[in-house]
């Protein structure tokens, strides 16, 4: 009996970290959780899925019980078949692990990815403004200095701070 009260325990644990990355990847446990224990768990996306396992391997989920096609005899198949599902749990939940160390890395090439055309644009803008200041065109390169202003791109100069210190930070390691 303590031992079915902790494997619900730690049932109850793997459900919300499964929940905390997705609903697909809660989705994907219940129904780890299912086929390990021979019974059909409806897949249903609701906010918050409580499961439970029965001294007969019976599975209650939401206050309703499904039977098993296979039911355990013993506490013993029970937890063997808890400790399988354990197993394919706890590689599912450390393959859906999130590492933000690698995912900021990520964030940050891909703002210098954007800043690099940005950069090449904002030359390429600058050349055709002063062009148009030495062809006495003013109304033109009024306009391409608006363009050039910082006001008119949202963030841009936050993005090429955030580039900079990124590439100091690499190149110090």
């Amino acid at each position: 009996m303590a031992d079915l009260r902790k494997m619900n325990n730690e049932l109850k644990a793997f459900i919300n970290e499964a929940n905390f990355v997705s609903n697909k990847c809660r989705n994907k446990l219940l129904k780890m959780l299912g086929e390990t224990f021979s019974v059909e768990l409806p897949l249903e996306n609701f906010a918050k899925i409580d499961a439970s396992i029965t001294e007969e391997g019976n599975i209650i989920m939401r206050g309703d019980e499904y039977k098993s096609t296979s039911p355990c005899k013993t506490i013993e198949e029970i937890d063997e078949k808890y400790n399988i599902f354990k197993e394919k749990a706890e590689l599912l939940l450390k393959k859906k692990e999130v590492n933000y160390h690698t995912k900021g890395n990520i964030n940050n090439i891909l703002n210098i990815i954007i800043v690099i055309p940005l950069s090449i644009l904002y030359v390429v803008v600058l050349i055709f403004a002063i062009r148009a200041v030495l062809l006495l065109k003013f109304f033109t390169a009024s306009i391409l200095f608006a363009i050039l202003s910082s006001s008119l791109l949202p963030n841009i100069k936050s993005r090429f701070e955030q580039a900079k210190n990124f590439i100091k930070r690499k190149l110090k390691k």
